[in-house]
């Protein structure tokens, strides 16, 4: 029997060693796994001018604290108000050392969970008191993130809730969260949901405000380290816009976006539907539209090297932003960095105009939909192909110099018109009746129709050959001002 105490007590004490062990272990893992990540961010992507740093990170042996604030170097920290503020945005972060970690959520299994909250008491006191009142005595961000065995990381951020009212205006916000989710040790996918309810900003003169705004995006891959393969769906309820105290404009949206990789080519595509649309900003008799675009048979390398280009242009115009507000910003250094944004914009051209498009496969469809009490008021299709010149892709200059006719060559295009007499603001109704006495438009009861193709260098308009002058001179013809004989009365009495 002792020997089988012994044993017992052998075992439990080899278990409470190897746990502490494992605990030890695991919380230098996570100190290094804490560290990478902020590391990894970027306040301003391609600045280092603002970064976020970790100031103290004090391991114990079940959880360890840490302190990361906003750093102001570099130019930015010569600009009195924004240098006094570095090192003063801080986040405080708890982190509950696996593989066993006791949270507020309760049990985690992993290598670490930590929570986070914002602290701003290091703001001038005017600063912190103004904080304070805006989200009523409460941390403005908290959040939390869990590192998991297999590498995955769950993060969620949350801003409190804001009511404040004021003779200037009003600010309330009843949530405002995102959460991430990246499934494995990889940097990607990495999936994101952010929820919005209850936002109202408004002022004497204007306001907005939204009842709902829900939605992911989920980035799949990053593209040469440049372009995000991503899907995207959000919706929103009653989105409103007004001027005083009087509405304007307000609608409920559905956007949705995918792209797609083909291997050396890429496509995709984005969708937006208004629902519930009113107000007096409505352009058109309307309560739900559509518009779509589609697109295919991009070259992935050029793309990818397009946003690069873009990044870097931007990258330019942040640092010279940047070096306005800090006044440090020197005429030599602004002359080089417009002769870097020219050196770009030219290479984006050129990539563009003779890489991007793959001759028969590059595709382009656009499509427009308005609806009014449950009737069609406006369709608009349109679809372009691109051909090339001979079936391949011209240099810059060879290509700026082409006629329209050339031009007209290069695609194959096909538009559709179809819009209900109601649309018609009555001052128009005797131009639509001259285009269609032209031929560039038919009337078919209550609708409005036109077609035009451009296929193998021919231009047709609603099924008849036309030549690009012979529809020009028509449509001018239809366009040219009126003549009105009282017009033409004063201005001779003017003359005379």
């Amino acid at each position: 029997m002792k020997k089988l105490i012994a044993l017992v007590l052998v075992l439990v004490l080899v278990l409470v060693v190897a746990w502490l062990g494992a605990t030890f272990y695991v919380g230098m893992r996570a100190e290094t796994l804490f560290r990478e990540e902020v590391a990894g961010l970027e306040v301003i992507p391609g600045q280092r001018d603002i970064i976020v740093d970790v100031f103290s990170y004090e391991r114990g042996l079940f959880r360890a604290r840490a302190v990361t604030c906003l750093i102001i170097q570099g130019e930015m920290a010569s600009t009195a108000n924004l240098g006094a503020m570095s090192g003063k945005i801080c986040s405080l972060s708890t982190i509950h050392h696996g593989p066993f970690a006791w949270t507020d959520d309760g049990l985690f299994v992993g290598i670490a969970a930590s929570e986070e909250v914002l602290d701003l008491s290091e703001l001038p006191a005017e600063m912190t008191a103004m904080v304070s009142e805006i989200f009523q005595g409460k941390p403005p961000v908290t959040g939390y993130s869990r590192y998991g065995f297999d590498g995955s990381l769950t993060m969620k951020v949350a801003v409190a809730p804001v009511s404040l009212d004021s003779p200037m205006g009003k600010v309330v916000l009843e949530e405002l969260q995102l959460d991430v989710l990246r499934p494995t040790a990889g940097d990607y996918p990495v999936n994101a949901y952010l929820s919005l309810q209850g936002l109202d900003v408004s002022s004497p003169k204007m306001g907005f405000a939204v009842d709902s705004l829900t939605g992911s995006v989920d980035v799949i891959a990053m593209l040469g380290g440049e372009l995000p393969l991503a899907n995207i769906n959000f919706t929103g309820k009653q989105l409103r816009w007004s001027q005083g105290q009087q509405p304007m404009l307000a609608f409920d949206l559905t956007l949705q976006g995918t792209t797609k990789d083909h291997g050396d080519t890429l496509s995709g595509d984005s969708r937006l539907w208004l629902n519930q649309v009113a107000g007096p900003m409505v352009p058109l008799p309307m309560d739900s539209a559509y518009l779509g675009m589609e697109y295919a048979g991009l070259d992935k390398q050029a793309l990818v090297r397009v946003h690069a280009l873009n990044r870097e242009m931007d990258e330019i115009q942040t640092r010279a932003l940047m070096g306005a507000l800090s006044g440090n910003g020197e005429q030599a250094d602004m002359e080089q960095q417009m002769m870097r944004m020219q050196s770009l914009l030219e290479e984006m051209t050129q990539v563009a105009a003779e890489q991007l498009l793959r001759p028969g496969d590059s595709e382009l469809a656009l499509q427009m939909l308005v609806d009014d009490q449950g009737e069609r008021q406006l369709t608009l299709d349109s679809k372009a192909r691109y051909l090339g010149v001979e079936g391949g892709n011209l240099p810059t200059l060879e290509l700026m110099a082409l006629s329209e006719e050339q031009f007209q060559q290069m695609l194959d295009i096909q538009v559709h018109l179809d819009m209900h007499q109601g649309l018609v603001p009555p001052p128009y109704a005797d131009r639509l009746v001259a285009l269609a006495e032209q031929g560039v438009v038919e009337r078919q009861g209550e609708r409005w129709r036109s077609v035009i193709n451009v296929g193998n260098g021919v231009l047709s308009l609603n099924g008849q050959p036309v030549s690009r002058t012979q529809l020009q001179a028509r449509v001018q013809a239809i366009s040219a001002p009126d003549s009105d004989p009282q017009a033409e009365e004063t201005e001779t009495l003017q003359v005379d």
